[in-house]
């Protein structure tokens, strides 16, 4: 084979070689010598990161002693998550804003090596964050690490493909309520219309400078437009409410709101088992009275046969 035959191919191969170490080369290039901000800034698929870091003002943050260990989402990952950086340029954006991200956030070290299967890790919003490693394959929360340990002067980056919404905060019961029911978004609904309950539970219906007024009346059966007279009744239909119930036996109570009962605005509370216990009504004792009473009965009719039998007796 002469020199130009040969030539060709080991170009080929070079470039095939070139290729397919470029293809497995790490996504994000790192400088040990940066923070992990700058780290960000220079990968080209964490413009959106930094951009929400400078607007959130965490920057200086993470640009402190640390060590840091930031799972950061991609470019992509902000895209298909919807994260509008304009719509939450305001004082409650930012601070959605600031609570998302720092959810990305732990104060502390964390190389892949460390990680295992069900570990938990407290981040710097004060929620926890769980991992899984599955065939090598590591997830925080739903996001995949698709490329880990990259390391910063101040810490460690891992890149992920979504990203981590922190858990959504139950509001405080207030006090002496076992369950609390408002009105819904619509304005025209209760925003939790069926509930189960246990006996000695308390049921309050609260809210506060609603657009229209609502109340609470109690119907006799689903789809009742007209509350069950001398049911339970919170009064007059206002836009703050606070009304309680305490349940002390098994029952299903059905409610509406008066003013909206055709626009089917009614909720069901279920108490237990759900079915009243019907008392026996004396009309229901009286079998048994009989029976009690048949001793008695006996007792006398006996007696007036041996008065009889002596009166005859003398008779003769």
């Amino acid at each position: 084979m002469n020199s130009r035959m040969i030539m060709p191919i080991i170009v080929g191969i070079y470039v095939s070689f070139t290729i397919g170490a470029m293809s497995m080369a790490p996504v994000v290039a790192a400088d040990e010598n940066e923070d992990i901000p700058t780290n960000a800034q220079n990968t080209g698929v964490h413009d959106s990161l930094v951009a929400a870091l400078t607007q959130a003002e965490l920057v200086a943050t993470l640009q402190g002693d640390g060590p840091f260990t930031v799972f950061a989402p991609t470019d992509q990952a902000f895209a298909d998550a919807g994260i509008d950086l304009a719509a939450l340029d305001n004082v409650d954006g930012k601070a959605t804003l600031t609570d998302i991200l720092t959810y990305h956030v732990y104060a502390g070290a964390v190389q892949s090596s460390a990680v295992t299967d069900g570990m938990t890790v407290t981040m710097l919003n004060g929620d926890d964050a769980t991992f899984t490693v599955t065939d090598g394959t590591v997830k925080i929360g739903e996001a995949t690490v698709t490329t880990a340990d990259v390391i910063a002067s101040n810490g460690v980056i891992h890149v992920i493909d979504k990203v981590l919404m922190p858990p959504v905060d139950e509001p405080a019961l207030p006090v002496g309520c076992d369950y609390l029911i408002g009105i819904d978004d619509t304005g025209f609904a209760y925003d939790n219309t069926d509930i189960s309950i246990n006996k000695g539970e308390t049921v309050c219906w609260i809210w506060n400078d609603e657009t229209m007024a609502h109340n609470v009346a109690q119907i006799a059966n689903e789809g009742d437009t007209a509350r069950m007279i001398g049911g339970a009744y919170s009064g007059e239909a206002m836009t703050s409410v606070d009304y309680r119930l305490t349940f002390d036996e098994d029952q299903t109570f059905l409610y509406m709101c008066e003013p909206h009962a055709t626009m089917d605005m009614a909720g069901k509370v279920i108490v237990g088992t759900g079915i009243e216990q019907v008392q026996d009504s004396p009309a229901d004792n009286y079998g048994d009275d009989d029976e009690n009473n048949t001793p008695g009965f006996t007792v006398i009719l006996l007696g007036i046969a041996a008065i009889a039998a002596v009166m005859v007796s003398r008779r003769q």
